[in-house]
């Protein structure tokens, strides 16, 4: 897998853009672990690593929304919501005995294409809102 963190995903937010590269690191690991034929317990340690980075990130720029008064704080709020519950569907899909191929091709692509909707149209106003705050 490619790289998919570019550098038109900076939000020109310092502690956002690492903690996106962060995400997009651990993204390429999961897609890697499931096409390398990687066992069920690396890909879920992989999957939990990649969640708790999510849950930690939305918490952050959750709190920088709430900080500065982000007018649009609702909205990006609940995108956060509905990014988070497709994430434990996925995550209760993975305590079965078996993951199914076509989860794991589920997952990768909603981590992939997902994410890069979000920042690119979500959180690029974010960042562009934060810019002047730092």
């Amino acid at each position: 897998m490619v790289n998919l963190f570019t550098d038109r995903l900076l939000v020109q937010v310092e502690k956002i853009d690492e903690q996106h590269k962060i995400i997009f690191n651990i993204i390429e690991e999961f897609y890697n672990v499931c096409m390398n034929g990687g066992s069920k317990k690396n890909i879920v340690q992989v999957f939990n690593n990649l969640k708790n980075h999510l849950e930690q990130h939305f918490q952050d720029e959750e709190s920088y929304m709430i900080k500065y008064n982000y007018p649009d704080y609702e909205e990006h709020k609940e995108k956060h919501n509905i990014f988070i519950r497709k994430v434990y569907t996925l995550e209760n899909a993975f305590k079965c005995e078996y993951i199914p191929f076509t989860k794991l091709a589920e997952a990768n692509d909603f981590f992939s294409e997902g994410l890069l909707t979000h920042i690119s149209e979500v959180d690029g106003k974010l960042g562009t809102f934060l810019k002047d705050k730092f």
